[in-house]
């Protein structure tokens, strides 16, 4: 039997603990798949666990080191022929109803999919679940946050080689990086709020080490004190009332001007009610807030500026984010400047 979907599993001396990872892919409601198991030039013995499998429909392909996924992810993608590809990391599993999930929306003519999932710690503890706002996508959003984890993704095999492949880069964020070359061509997500992957988050693992290595500047100084005024008052009570606000006002703004554009997307059942109490309840809850809490001083041209460190994928992206700031932000901002101007006059 052909495989309808090629799972593709980036490895690094995983050892027995990717037989769970491999047992979710053998326990899928949907069984006409094929198992790519990509070994990084693993030093243990990952390999001959993968190769004491016993099914045919799983494959171990040995790959020189990358040091990142992107590399075993494209021998993955050279190495088959099936229709349609989902990616599956070595340290995460899927409930049995994950292919069934994306086969729906892959076969009903989505390029691109993506799922919801659960995120655990490395006691298997329940850290997180993805809610409505995981399940709209829409291009802008996908500028300031990668959104959707290798494992939740499934796409048309031609789709990502098409595109350049995925990076090989060290520097992390591949995912991110490939689905914003994606969403610049125009390809869209389709999604579904279905929580069908469940990821672990290690505290070593790739995804945590990477912080900001850029900043924006958001706003001149004359004066180091200044730039540090403006954050103290940022985090004072009144300020931080003032800056939630601005951020509500914000945000509502902008997921209401995107609800109606074409490139919105989101599953039948979301509506834009929910999404809107949704970044409430984020903002209630301490899990999202305005990005003026975040700011830091930086030296430039002989002054300072208060800047947003972030990350950032390339010159390009870089003024994309500032251009989104600027457009969708701008209660923010103006709190901003007003806080920058009391500081320079010291009227604090």
């Amino acid at each position: 039997m052909a495989a309808r979907i090629a799972v593709i599993c980036p490895a690094f001396n995983r050892s027995a603990a990717i037989l769970p990872t491999v047992e979710s892919v053998l326990a899928q409601t949907v069984q006409d798949w094929e198992l790519l198991v990509v070994s990084d030039g693993s030093t243990d013995d990952t390999d001959e666990v993968v190769r004491a499998v016993r099914d045919p429909r799983v494959r171990l392909l040995r790959v020189a080191n990358h040091g990142c996924p992107g590399g075993p992810r494209n021998a993955g993608l050279a190495a088959t022929s099936a229709p349609y590809v989902a990616y599956l990391d070595h340290d995460d599993v899927w409930l049995p109803n994950h292919l069934e999930v994306l086969l729906g929306m892959l076969q009903a003519g989505a390029p691109l999919a993506g799922t919801g999932c659960v995120r655990v710690g490395p006691s298997g503890r329940v850290r997180h679940r993805s809610g409505v706002l995981d399940s709209v996508w829409h291009p802008e959003l996908q500028v300031l946050n990668a959104m959707y984890e290798p494992s939740r993704v499934g796409h048309v095999r031609p789709l990502v080689a098409e595109a350049g492949g995925w990076s090989t880069a060290a520097a992390g964020f591949e995912d991110w990086d490939l689905w914003t070359r994606l969403a610049e061509r125009g390809v869209d997500f389709a999604v579904a709020a279905d929580r069908t992957s469940v990821l672990t988050l290690e505290d070593g693992s790739r995804r945590h080490l990477f912080s900001p290595r850029h900043s924006i500047g958001l706003a001149k100084t004359g004066a180091e004190r200044d730039a540090d005024r403006v954050r103290d008052l940022l985090a004072g009570e009144h300020g931080r009332a003032r800056a939630e606000a601005a951020y509500l006002a914000d945000t509502e703004a902008w997921y209401v001007d995107l609800w109606d554009s074409a490139r919105c997307v989101r599953p039948p059942e979301v509506r834009r009610v929910d999404v809107l109490e949704a970044v409430r309840a984020k903002l209630a809850s301490g899990e999202a807030g305005s990005f003026l809490h975040g700011l830091v001083t930086v030296p430039h041209a002989g002054g300072f500026v208060l800047a947003l460190p972030t990350a950032v994928l390339n010159p390009q992206h870089r003024g994309r984010i500032r251009e989104l700031l600027a457009r969708r932000c701008p209660a923010q901002l103006r709190l901003l400047r007003e806080l920058r101007a009391q500081a320079s006059t010291g009227a604090l």
